[in-house]
Order: structure tokens, then sequence, then C-alpha cells
């Protein structure tokens, strides 16, 4: 009974609210457990590039007053996803969500022209040639942006 306990505890300071928009920060979510910041504010950006074109976004992306964002790893992406839930498949924290699947950083191993990819309309992973066009979302680490001054 003892572990059962501990297990219900850790669950519930792991996992319940670790995503929430981070006070004062317009258009970010804020992740505690990962110690990202999440981009939720896409503004006038066309809605997809390809997988180059899409770092160089990121790498240039001002929000919130930080710059130097990054594309997020497989293992990131797939963590704001929410498979109870269907168009969208994502925490219902985020209040833009494009249609269609979201690049990540991770390249897929046995093709390096291709990378990952999360389909936010069902939750399903997939691999893509880079030259494909799929859409964006950013990340910050946190400890980046306090070290730098939110810059």
């Amino acid at each position: 009974m003892k572990k059962y306990k501990i297990l219900l505890l850790f669950v519930l300071a792991v996992g319940i609210g670790s995503l929430a928009n981070a006070k004062g920060l317009s258009g970010v979510v804020l992740d505690k457990r990962s110690g990202i910041y999440w981009q939720d504010n896409m503004g006038s950006k066309k809605s997809s590039e390809d997988w180059d074109d899409a770092v160089v976004y990121c790498d240039k992306l001002e929000l919130a007053g930080m710059e130097h964002w990054r594309l997020p790893t497989f293992k990131e992406l797939f963590s704001i996803v929410d498979l109870k839930r269907i168009n969208p498949a994502i925490n219902p924290v985020f209040d833009f969500v494009e249609e269609g699947t979201y690049w990540t950083s991770t390249t897929f191993v046995p093709n390096v022209s291709r990378a990952w990819t999360i389909d936010f309309r069902t939750g399903k992973t997939f691999y893509s040639y880079k030259s494909t066009d799929h859409a964006v979302r950013c990340v910050k680490d946190v400890s980046q942006a306090s070290a730098k001054g939110n810059k």
C-alpha cells in the first residue's frame, strides 16, 4: 500500500500541471517538468516550412523578449501530445494548433534526409523527407533564457 501512495504522489508531482501559460510572457507556454518554453503564438508566419527553413525560423524567432529558439526534439514534441484528444491531439493549454504535422529536430537515423514529425490531428508519429513542408512550433530552454536575461 505504501508503494502505491508513493507512486501516486510521484504522478501528481510530475504529470499534473506541468504545462502552464508562462506568467507575463504572451504567446508562450512553460513546461515546468522539462524546463522549456513552448511557442504558442504563430503571428504572421506562413503555415509550414521545410526542415532547414524550420531550423532557421526557430533560430531567428523573437518571442516574449527571447531570441534564438530551436526545433523541439522528438521526445519534447511528443510530450505535449494528448492521446485522449483528437483534432487536435494536443495538451489543451495550447491556444494555437496548426493543422497537420510538426517538425522535430530529430533526424531519422536510417536515412538522414528525413526527420521525425508528429501529426497533432491524431498524435501519430511519422518520418518525412526534410524537403517536405510541415508546421513549426519552437522551444527555448528556460535555463538559457534566464542566463541571458531573456535574450
